[in-house]
């Protein structure tokens, strides 16, 4: 039985985040603009097989239609970018040197050139096969592979049901957000187009097949300094931001496409469910989670919730989940 949220700090985050959107209107017409985009692009798209090993992700604030970021373990390795009728692999030259020790790559190749193929072959055989890498961000390696796990659609393969990313022309991206909030000692703040991206943006089925939102925020550890309370509050400016973007002139649009990729179009309804998740190795630090709260101005609630995963088994290359989120999925389910 979920419980009524008096938590004034949770509380002072949200007020504070609905007043730096209210204070900065420039977001509006921007946002608007990129779904328009998005959709224009995505039009005629040819579509583009991953190689193995890598990941493709998209962008919606930079996007262009004919540009992939390629990513090794959350990691940027390369962009791949279509031109006429030709895919062109622009390798990630100083990175690749520094952690991969992959040396003198041409700043372009031809992707089915011998060179692009060799650089295939090293992350799909030799990165995969090696225990030493140390990538720059250990925090997107976690996101990278929770990605890759949520986007299994088998029931039986997955390690937590119900759920699968929002993606954007089939392919992974970070909801860009005008707000900076992932780092708690410096508070939060209103940065325009170089606000912090949703680490991990989602659709969560429910019973009778109807879909709801879940913003999730990523730790690779669980301190004191980054409680799953302290993480539950960077996590809640960006959900208010997106229950905000819905009540906004082009939130039908984003509806459509955080929905069901704009698959069709059904009305927002006029009272917003959103979950907000903490996702963070299991610990005993400070927690907010299986509560919820209600904000009058946006006519939503959020849905607040741990997700643990074991760190032995991660480093063993599954997950195994606890924390409330896994429970409240089930009763999803049950519910009408």
């Amino acid at each position: 039985m979920e419980k009524k949220c008096d938590n004034v700090e949770k509380m002072q985050v949200i007020t504070k985040t609905l007043a730096l959107l209210e204070e900065n209107q420039e977001w509006v017409e921007r946002y608007k603009n990129y779904i328009a985009n998005a959709l224009v692009k995505e039009k005629g798209k040819r579509p583009f097989n991953k190689p193995k090993g890598l990941s493709l992700y998209s962008s919606v604030s930079m996007y262009k239609g004919n540009t992939y970021d390629l990513r090794y373990d959350g990691q940027s390795v390369g962009k791949i970018c279509w031109s006429k009728d030709s895919l062109i692999l622009e390798p990630q030259t100083k990175a690749n040197e520094k952690y991969f020790a992959l040396e003198g790559l041409p700043e372009a190749m031809p992707w089915l050139s011998p060179e692009a193929e060799m650089f295939r072959k090293f992350f799909k055989d030799k990165a995969a096969a090696s225990s030493d890498i140390r990538l720059k961000s250990p925090e997107h390696r976690v996101e990278n592979r929770l990605l890759k796990e949520f986007s299994i659609n088998k029931g039986n393969e997955k390690s937590l049901c119900y759920i699968q990313p929002i993606k954007l022309n089939r392919y992974f991206f970070q909801f860009p957000t005008p707000l900076k909030a992932s780092d708690h000692k410096k508070g939060l703040s209103y940065a325009k187009q170089y606000g912090g991206g949703i680490d991990i943006f989602a659709r969560v089925i429910t019973k009778n097949n109807k879909k709801r939102i879940c913003v999730m925020e990523v730790k690779d550890q669980n301190i004191e300094s980054e409680s799953q309370s302290t993480t539950m509050e960077q996590a809640l400016p960006y959900a208010v931001f997106v229950a905000r973007l819905l009540r906004s002139e082009s939130g039908q649009q984003w509806w459509d496409f955080f929905r069901n990729n704009n698959k069709d179009s059904k009305p927002i309804p006029p009272h917003l469910d959103i979950d907000v998740v903490t996702i963070m190795p299991q610990g005993n630090t400070k927690e907010f989670s299986d509560k919820f709260i209600d904000v009058r101005e946006l006519d939503t609630t959020f849905h607040c919730h741990s997700l643990y995963y074991n760190d032995e088994d991660f480093k063993n290359g599954k997950f195994t989940f606890s924390g409330t989120y896994p429970n409240q999925l089930k009763k999803y389910k049950r519910k009408a």
